[in-house]
């Protein structure tokens, strides 16, 4: 999937540009040329250029070029630095210094990834665009589950929507591999978060049964993050994190209610208090978290409200604590949580351990199940240098995964859900 992007560039000066290209090649690399009638004022070169994306700090990335006669190239190798998704927009423009000190900018230029190995068809409601390619039903179904995501997030948990969303439905999770690198060979979708960008597999045989509440869920999350985004380090525990989003899902499955009547007529729920990291690798065990996940945040919901539940999120977006966070809203730490809950349940209180240990946001990498990790421009220095994956899902049980990269200009995490 090669691209040829050529741009218009003005002058200024005795700084002529003749050429002012980027070649995609998409999702590998962008290499970006640029070319000059006489470079022999030219005292020095730099590429400015970043991807469009919801972030707390500045994205540019400035990087020098070295000239070689009247040309300059530099290729951004997404293989290092992870790569933005379909939909995304790149932005760049050269910054050309003569030996007198003045510079000459060009003209911005920009493109939109796409992952042309398809023909994508496009549904759209208020701030929700869906594209999907196969299955002539499976669009508009899944923009109906997304629609509905969103109205009963609004409707029930008073959190709503302040920036569009794109969905990308691919007709099998090996497509939907292909346009991601450093993704895990067992996910089922990935979403970018700080890009509001979904990408999820979804074969047409299981799009109602699967793919219905898959993107209601996934679309939660990328909604909560917009709802409770933080500047200041701030996150959200992944029981609340979790729970809303299987919440949001609609109707429970028989599934999480059979999880739910298991752990009361066995009392074998876990301590809320380890469900603020990560949750098990082992699908069984991840599958119970996520309906006793859900079994809290309903518990919250219904006995407190809706304002009380935001209030929480907005807390926890300011840098609160978890246990500083539920005292300031609730009057409870995560172990009076617990507690009330379980008297909710008819359950008998458990024996709480007189000093707990806290959970420390920072020691989480599993802040956001989709991946919002605080990141700046690459630095030249850096560009070279390539951060590998993680790995802590597991395909038997098929469950978001929440595993963040720590990639240098790209944050995303990934997802695979458990069938119903």
């Amino acid at each position: 999937m090669l691209l040829l992007l050529a741009g218009s560039a003005h002058a200024q000066t005795s700084i002529t540009v003749t050429r002012n290209e980027a070649l995609v090649d998409f999702p590998q690399s962008v290499t970006f040329q640029l070319e000059l009638v006489d470079a022999s004022d030219v005292a020095e070169v730099n590429l400015v250029y970043e991807v469009d994306r919801s972030s707390c700090l500045e994205a540019n990335t400035a990087v020098p070029v070295p000239l070689e006669g009247n040309q300059a190239e530099w290729t951004w190798e997404m293989v290092r630095s992870g790569n933005p998704p379909p939909g995304a927009t790149l932005r760049w423009a050269w910054q050309i210094t003569d030996n007198s000190g003045n510079v000459t900018t060009t003209d911005e230029q920009s493109h939109t990834f796409v992952d042309d190995r398809f023909d994508w068809q496009t549904v759209s409601a208020p701030n929700i665009r869906l594209h999907w390619y196969e299955g002539d039903e499976v669009g508009p179904m899944l923009l109906e589950a997304a629609v509905a995501g969103l109205d009963q997030l609004q409707n029930e948990m008073g959190i709503t929507l302040d920036s569009e969303v794109q969905l990308f439905i691919y007709g099998e999770s090996d497509d939907m591999r292909e346009a991601v690198l450093y993704i895990q060979e067992w996910a089922g979708g990935v979403a970018f978060t700080d890009y509001n960008i979904i990408l999820i597999g979804v074969p047409p045989r299981i799009a109602e049964s699967w793919g219905v509440p898959t993107v209601r869920h996934e679309l939660a999350h990328l909604v909560i993050g917009q709802f409770g985004r933080s500047c200041v380090g701030g996150s959200r525990p992944t029981w609340l994190e979790e729970g809303l989003a299987t919440y949001a899902e609609g109707t429970p499955s028989e599934r999480v209610l059979a999880d739910i009547a298991t752990g009361i007529e066995d009392n074998s729920f876990e301590p809320v208090r380890s469900l603020n990291g990560s949750f098990s690798a082992h699908g069984t065990e991840a599958g119970i978290a996520y309906s006793q996940s859900y079994s809290v945040v309903k518990f919250l919901l219904e006995t407190y409200g809706q304002a009380q539940l935001q209030a929480l999120i907005f807390t926890l977006a300011e840098g609160a604590g978890y246990d500083e966070a539920l005292e300031a809203v609730y009057g409870f730490n995560v172990d009076g949580l617990e507690q009330a809950w379980r008297q909710s349940l008819n359950l008998p209180a458990r024996e709480i351990p007189p000093t707990p240990t806290a959970v420390s946001a920072q020691a989480i990498p599993t802040i956001e199940p989709f991946g919002v990790p605080e990141s700046v421009p690459t630095e030249p220095a850096a560009a070279g240098t390539a951060v590998p994956p993680t790995t802590t899902g597991n395909p038997a049980g098929g469950i978001c995964n929440l595993t963040v990269f720590p990639l240098l200009l790209v944050g995303f995490g990934l997802v695979i859900r458990r069938r119903k």
